[in-house]
This record gives C-alpha cells, structure tokens and sequence, in this order.
C-alpha cells in the first residue's frame, strides 16, 4: 500500500455529548495532508475504558499512524496514559522534565502538590515524549504493533504547540522511513464564485481521468465553490507534472468562472484588479452592514485602492451621508433600483472615488413585504460609464444573504474592471 494512513483519535466524553465542536480532529487532519499523510479514520470515543481500548485497537490494525487529542489530564476521567499502557504491556511512569515544570508552577503560584497532580505528568514507561511548552501534560509516541501512535492534550492551544514543536517533524521522518512506500502528493485549490458545483463537475468531467494518480474534489464554502485537485504517486517530479497538467485543463475549461487559486480570497483579487488598472473603490452599505468593507480591508494594503465606505442603515442616514432625494424613499422604497442608483452615485461624487459599490436589501429574518420578500436585494457600481445596477433574491438566512450580496457586488466590480481593462488594450 503507497502512502502513510493516518486515525485521528480524538477522547472526552463531551465531544460525543456534543456539548462542545471537535476542532482538533479538523485541525489534525489539515496539519497532516500538509505532511503527505492521508487521514483515512477520523473517530471519537467516551472516557470509558473499554470504548476507549476498542477504539485503540481497532486504530492500530488498520492505519499507519494513530494520532490521538485527549485524556492525559489529571483527574480520573483521564484515562489515555493507562489503558494505552496495559495495551502495551508497560507501566505508566513519571516524566520527570514534566514533573519539575508541574513542580516549579505549582510552587511559583502557591499552590500545594497533590497525588492527582502527578497523574497529568506520567507516560507509559519506554515512550518518546515531548515537552509541553503551553501546559503541564507532555506529549508521547508509543508503538502498538505495527501502528506508531502519538497522543497529545485535548486543550487545542496546547495540542497544535506540542504538533508545531516537534511532533509534526517526528511524522514526517516516520513517513520518510517507509522508503519507496512514501506517497508524494501535488495538489492545488481553485476558487469559483457565480458557477454551481454541478455545473462545474459537467465542466471538468473526464479531467482527472487522463493524470495518473489525479483526483477533483468539489465543496461548496457557499456562496463559493472550491475545486480541490490532488495528484499521488510515489515521485515528486511526477506528482508536480500531473498537477501542471491538470492545472491547464482546469483553466482552459473554467475561463473567467476561475477567480482564484489557494489561498486568494474574493476581495483580495478584486484589489488587485483595482491595483491594475490604477483606480480607487468606496461602498455604501445598508442590509451588507459593513461586510464588504470588512472583507476589502482584510487584505493587506488595501488603503493602496480602497478609500473608506459609508453603513447608511436607516434612511435618514442614507439622505444625511449619500445625498439620497427623499423623494425616492416616497416613491420607491429603500430596496429599490433608484435607492441603490443614488446611494452609489451619492458615494463615488463625496469620496471622490473611480468607483462606488452600493446595496439595500432585505436580509431577513423579518422585514419583507409581498412585493418585496426576504432576499431581495439591489445592488448599484458607479465608476467612469456611468451607473450600473443588479437586482437578486437569494434563499437563504440572513447571513447567507448578506454575504451573497457582499459578494455579488465584488463581482459586478470585478466585471466592470476586466472590461474596462480590454477596452484599453483594444
């Protein structure tokens, strides 16, 4: 079998309660695709011996590596140290670096040393273990037959400190000590929005088929669609080859529909097409709240195109900040053509911006009217040509509406942007 299989064993009785959201699992499983090894199992299990020697078991049979987040506390329910050491026929004992910071913490605080203290510095005797350098209970790695299986605190800050300081380097040399059993994996994520994950499975169907060892993978981060192409085999250089290879098929496919790849968000492309093409943003908001705004000055140096934005919620405020005649509130509404048509106009003329982004909405969950239900939205651009504008309704719960909307009026930019680019070049 090619490749490192990794369990994700996370314990507590309160994961399987659901009484609170097992980010570590989720966090584990990212940090180890970086590492080249494949999550396979992804498990939860009760502070209960016999459920929680069963679930041991059954990881070490069929998986590589067994990652496990929980029990090594100081209170009885903390049972991971003991039944993983009965599993491998030692006794738990001390770690005696751990026991001098448990010592040296508990002294500096003023706090007297109990018997249960101790129980959270112990590791099963013959294990390597690591320090913790965010709290008391170190990290360990046992073998269980086949299987290695490196358990870490619950508490997440001091899991992912105990992963990043030695534990995530100790994988890799375990996944490099497989030799030609070692799986390279090539991958590559491609950012969507205003195409349907239907629609773009039709688009990118027989792709992967034409690549050794490639793969898409589809998920929706509404109101985007992220496309995930992975390549594996044994060879790196290989591994690069497929994936440049499906990389221009994804492009020559997807077009325009193709925004962004890996890490670039929506705003942040949307910047650099302002950037390019020399020219400045602002935005007047009502149902968005601000959200466009917030998502433009999440990328660094955006004061470089974006110059500020107005949240004009009520109308008055929409009359006060943007200039709106009060005649359109009588006659149209708020959520109308001729608000959103003002309020950009009203916003690009006080900010002296190229371009001025506006929305007014109903976001919901009241607030609708049979001419006007929860969802709808208009959406205005004023730049150079003039005026333009949109009008949707989406489905939805107010902050998906809210952020179809945010991102809509991103794309009505970004649109007016390539146009106006092209008309240069002509």
């Amino acid at each position: 079998m090619l490749g490192v299989y990794a369990e994700i064993l996370t314990i507590g009785d309160e994961l399987c309660r659901g009484e609170i959201i097992d980010t570590n699992a989720a966090w584990l499983a990212a940090a180890l695709w970086e590492l080249d090894v494949t999550t396979v199992w992804m498990t939860s299990c009760r502070d209960v011996t016999a459920e929680m020697r069963l679930a041991f078991d059954t990881a070490r049979q069929r998986a590589d590596l067994v990652i496990v987040s929980g029990g090594l506390g100081p209170t009885e329910d903390d049972r991971t140290i003991d039944v993983l050491s009965a599993l491998a026929g030692v006794e738990p004992e001390i770690d005696e670096p751990s026991r001098q910071r448990l010592e040296a913490r508990f002294g500096a605080g003023g706090v007297s040393l109990t018997a249960n203290s101790l129980r959270q510095v112990r590791a099963p005797a013959g294990a390597r273990v690591w320090q913790n350098p965010v709290g008391l209970a170190p990290g360990f790695e046992i073998s269980l037959g086949s299987a290695a299986v490196i358990c870490m605190p619950g508490v997440p800050a001091e899991m992912r400190a105990l992963f990043e300081g030695g534990i995530g380097a100790r994988i890799a040399d375990l996944r490099e000590a497989r030799g030609d059993r070692v799986e390279r994996v090539a991958r590559r994520v491609y950012r969507v929005f205003g195409a349907g994950e239907s629609e773009l499975d039709h688009a990118l169907a027989g792709l992967s088929e034409a690549t050794p060892g490639a793969s898409l993978h589809f998920q929706v981060v509404f109101p985007e669609v992220l496309i995930k192409a992975v390549v594996r085999t044994a060879d790196a250089e290989a591994a690069s080859a497929g994936l440049a290879q499906i990389d221009r098929g994804v492009r020559e496919r997807l077009g325009d529909k193709l925004y962004g790849c890996d890490d670039d968000s929506f705003a942040a492309v949307v910047g650099r097409d302002l950037l390019a093409n020399g020219a400045t943003l602002v935005t007047a908001e009502s149902c968005t709240g601000g959200l466009i705004g917030a998502m433009l000055t999440e990328v660094a140096g955006s004061s470089r195109y974006f110059l500020g934005g107005a949240i004009t919620y009520t109308n008055e405020e929409k009359q006060r900040q943007l200039g709106v005649p009060e005649a359109v509130f009588i006659e149209h509404g708020a959520v109308s053509e001729a608000c959103v048509r003002a309020m950009a106009s009203g916003a690009r003329k006080r900010f002296g911006a190229d371009y001025a982004l506006s929305v007014s909405g109903v976001a919901g969950p009241g607030g609708g009217t049979e001419e006007k239900p929860v969802g709808t939205v208009w959406l205005a651009l004023a730049g150079p040509g003039g005026v333009r504008v949109r009008h949707k309704r989406w489905s939805g719960d107010r902050a998906r509406v809210r952020r179809a909307a945010a991102f809509t009026a991103l794309a009505m930019l970004r649109s007016a942007l390539a146009e106006e680019a092209r008309d240069a070049s002509a």
